[in-house]
C-alpha cells in the first residue's frame, strides 16, 4: 500500500470510529430525551452562556431515566476517543444545561442523586479527579462544571467534539493562496460581508470578505480523504448567528454542509453529511 493510500485508510477508519463512538452515545442519549420531562421554562436565576450554539437554550429540561444514566456511567470515553488528547464529548453541553434545575437560586429542593450522576458522567468525560469537586457545595459544585464547559467552548478544538452531529468532520479545507482574482459564481451576504463560492483548476474556492471588500480568508474546499468537494450551494435563508459562531448551510455533492464562522468572518470548521 502506497503512503497516501495508508494515510487515507487510516483517516477513514478514524472517521469510521467517531461514527460508531458518536452512534453509542447517541442511542443513549436520543431515548433518553423521548422521555418524561421533568423541568420548567428555562429561568434567569443562574445564568449558563453559550447554550444557544447547541441548541439548548429554550429547551425544558429533561431528566434521564436511570438505566441510561447507568449505562453512560459504564462507558469508557477515554478509550472510545482512541489516541485523542481532547477530553470532550457532545454530552458535555446536554450535561450543563442541567444545572441551574440544581442551583440554589433556582430550586429550594432537588435530587441530589440524579444531580450527583451527571456530574460523575461530567468528570469522567473530562478525566478530571473528583477529590476535591467532591468536598464543594452544590452551588461550587455548579460553578466548576460552568467554568470549565466555558473553557471548552471558547477552545477552537474542542468546539468540533461538543457538537452533536452524524456528518463527517471536522474538516478545514486548503489554504488557497492564488493572487488571481476569481470569478464568482454565488454570493451571500452576511453580517460581516459576504461569502463567495468560486471555481479554479476544477476546485471550490470559498472566499470570506469583509463589508470593504478585503478578503479574511480563502479555502479550497474538501471532504473525506481530502477530495474536492464540488456543487457548493447555499440554502435558503442560510445564515445562522448565535453566542458562539456564524452559521452558513450549505450544499456540496447534494449533501449538508455546516461552516462556522466567528463574528468578524474568521474560519473556525465545517461538517459535511455522508
Amino acid at each position: 500500500m502506497q503512503p497516501t493510500s495508508k494515510a487515507n485508510h487510516a483517516q477513514t477508519s478514524c472517521a469510521t470510529f467517531d461514527k460508531n463512538m458518536r452512534t453509542r452515545i447517541l442511542t443513549i442519549v436520543f431515548i433518553a430525551i423521548n422521555l418524561t420531562l421533568f423541568g420548567q421554562e428555562p429561568k434567569a436565576c443562574y445564568e449558563i452562556k453559550y447554550l444557544d450554539f447547541f441548541g439548548l437554550d429554550k429547551m425544558e429540561i429533561i431528566k434521564w431515566p436511570e438505566s441510561q444514566l447507568n449505562g453512560l456511567l459504564k462507558m469508557d470515553f477515554a478509550k472510545d476517543r482512541g489516541q485523542s488528547d481532547i477530553k470532550t464529548n457532545f454530552i458535555i453541553p446536554m450535561i450543563v444545561y442541567q444545572l441551574k434545575e440544581y442551583h440554589p437560586n433556582c430550586n429550594k429542593t432537588m435530587d441530589t442523586s440524579y444531580f450527583n450522576k451527571i456530574s460523575e458522567i461530567y468528570l469522567k468525560i473530562r478525566e478530571v479527579d473528583s477529590t476535591d469537586f467532591l468536598k464543594k457545595s452544590i452551588a461550587e459544585k455548579i460553578d466548576f462544571l460552568r467554568a470549565d464547559f466555558y473553557s471548552q467552548v471558547e477552545n477552537i478544538d474542542y468546539l468540533p467534539k461538543m457538537t452533536t452531529t452524524f456528518d463527517d468532520g471536522p474538516f478545514y479545507g486548503v489554504d488557497y493562496k492564488e493572487s488571481s482574482e476569481l470569478k464568482p459564481s454565488k454570493t451571500q451576504k452576511t453580517e460581516f460581508g459576504t461569502l463567495v463560492v468560486s471555481m479554479a483548476d476544477d476546485k471550490t474556492i470559498l472566499t470570506s470578505k469583509h463589508k470593504n471588500g478585503n478578503i479574511i480568508w480563502q479555502k479550497e474546499m474538501t471532504g473525506l480523504s481530502d477530495r474536492n468537494l464540488t456543487e457548493l450551494n447555499f440554502t435558503e435563508n442560510p445564515m445562522e448567528y448565535n453566542s458562539v459562531a456564524t452559521v452558513a448551510h450549505m450544499h456540496a455533492d447534494g449533501e449538508r454542509l455546516t461552516l462556522y464562522l466567528k463574528s468578524d468572518g474568521r474560519f473556525m470548521y465545517y461538517f459535511h453529511s455522508w
